[in-house]
């Protein structure tokens, strides 16, 4: 006869801890708080699909500098004269993209496969070789209409990254009141070490591979980290190409140059909606922008348009960090002169560092600066508990994704340091590229001032009804009605943006029921 310990169950193993589960904890707290519906909940837990695949592309012949030691064997060797300097395209690691093989002149002197350009330095030619590129579209849900997110180039990027923001888009897309769900996407590789011609190549065959997942109709990429503008011209042209009625694509992608169907103000969407939150959160306490002080982290485009805006408010910028280095001036920094530095073509790296109106310090010191406002505007998980426990800011205001970890919510939550959640605070984007596929929908152009007064009216909106949520104030006014929402209790502010996005996702799934 089996000992009673024969049939004990085994203790459960305890789920390893991911990206993904770390993001979806505020969704599960949430749920619970709600008491969402459990088939709704099995729909939203996990994406409807994960795609990885890999796309192949031939790069160009590189001159890589020696390293000054390396250098000496070769101290006799002759300049080489470029015929045409505009083919050498000089990348932010140093190296030199050939853009034509007949750049070099014909004196040209190469000994075992190096040469001296007129710069002085040796530098080793690499032929260019075919390379492979992981990929990946993850599409988490579509409940309240097509897939819809940023397409990111990134050395760092991973499934479990991008199932983690795509869901984010789908409670974005919610909260922003658009009839789109989440998506997210892209490829793991570092932009700056690649030509243009280089990206341009890896781009086209990205969409080749994408065009049987996505349409204007079922998944609208757009824009993220290491992407931009041109790249989303690319896609366009790629999945338009040779189609009979090319111009109704248009709505393939958004964040497009306004030249091509872009629409009026999407390159500042996202900061400005960042900044509208800003300025309701002073307004609801009778205080204004002006005046105010904030540090940033970030200066790609959500951090310096979130940066020039509040400027224009009046606030002051006293630090600002980005994956080079951080900078410092208690008495403020120039954001105009600043972005106008970071632009420069001759700043490779458009990197902050080097600027002089303002001093290098540590990256960790950033942290320790004083001020009334913290933007994170970089990659996600920069908010440890650690940093947390440093901050000296009375508000944060989330425009990346998911800069906060969640043990360090509960250190802010502690110190009472209030926070705008990114999934409010930076939905100025998605917003505007919704306002983008309507007017290429309809074929239309909208002015910038029409775009920003209805891109702030919904920005102050949601996060009113999001304030009235987590205060456990039900009430409406000729601005925005949050009855439906509350619950009962009140709730961090964080929560209070999953309850509201999660109540009008489950409103869908009732209403309509669900497909056999």
């Amino acid at each position: 006869m089996a000992s009673e310990e024969t049939f004990m169950r085994a203790p459960a193993p305890t789920p390893k801890r991911t990206i993904y589960t770390e993001a979806m904890e505020i969704f599960n707290f949430a749920a619970d708080l709600i008491g969402l519906d459990k088939r709704v909940r099995l729909e939203l837990e996990e994406p409807d699909y994960e795609h990885i695949f890999y796309v192949t592309a031939k790069l160009k012949d590189r001159l890589v500098p020696l390293l000054p030691e390396e250098a000496k064997s070769f101290a006799d060797l002759p300049v080489t004269q470029v015929r045409n300097p505009d083919g050498l395209e000089r990348l932010a690691n140093g190296n030199l993209i050939l853009n034509g093989r007949a750049l070099l002149g014909s004196d040209v002197a190469i000994r075992h496969g190096h040469l001296r350009l007129p710069d002085g330095h040796v530098y080793q030619l690499v032929p260019g070789e075919s390379q492979r590129f992981k990929a990946y579209r993850v599409q988490h849900n579509q409940a309240r209409g097509p897939y819809k997110g940023g397409l990111r180039y990134h050395r760092e990027v991973s499934l479990d990254l991008f199932k983690a923001l795509a869901a984010e888009m789908t409670w974005k897309t919610a909260i922003a009141e658009v009839p789109f769900g989440g998506g997210k996407g892209g490829i793991q590789l570092d932009p700056r070490e690649y030509g243009r011609e280089e990206l341009e190549a890896i781009t086209l065959r990205f969409m080749y591979r994408l065009k049987s997942l996505i349409g204007p109709n079922i998944d609208i990429p757009a824009p993220d980290v290491g992407t931009n503008p041109e790249i989303m011209a690319l896609l366009y042209r790629q999945f338009s190409d040779g189609e009979r009625e090319r111009h109704n694509l248009r709505g393939i992608v958004t964040g497009k140059d306004v030249r091509i169907g872009g629409s009026e103000g999407r390159g500042k969407a996202t900061g400005q909606g960042v900044a509208f939150c800003i300025e309701d959160y002073y307004a609801d306490r009778g205080e204004s922008v002006k005046g105010k002080t904030f540090v940033l982290q970030g200066f790609g485009n959500v951090g310096s348009h979130a940066a020039i805006i509040l400027g224009n408010m009046g606030a002051r910028l006293l630090a600002v960090n980005d994956a080079d280095g951080t900078i410092f001036n208690g008495d403020g920094i120039d954001v105009n002169a600043l972005a106008a530095y970071v632009a420069d073509p001759k700043n490779l790296k458009r990197s902050v560092i080097g600027f002089p109106g303002a001093q290098r310090i540590e990256k960790k010191d950033l942290w320790d600066v004083q001020a009334d406002i913290l933007v994170p505007a970089a990659l996600g998980g920069e908010i440890t508990a650690d940093v947390a426990e440093r901050l000296k800011v009375k508000l944060i205001a989330e425009g990346a994704n998911g800069p906060t970890t969640p043990e360090a919510d509960r250190v802010l939550q502690k110190r009472g340091i209030e926070l705008i959640p990114d999934i409010i605070a930076n939905a100025g984007g998605v917003t505007v590229s919704y306002y983008e596929w309507i007017q290429n929908k309809r074929m239309e152009r909208w002015s910038e001032a029409e775009v920003d007064q209805r891109l702030e009216r919904a920005m102050k909106r949601n996060y009113r009804i999001i304030r009235d949520i987590s205060r456990n104030q039900p009430r409406k006014t000729e601005m925005h009605d949050s009855r439906p929402y509350c619950i009962g209790r009140t709730v961090d502010s964080r929560c209070a943006a999953m309850i509201l996005a999660l109540k009008r996702i489950e409103a869908h799934y009732l209403l309509e029921g669900f497909s056999q």
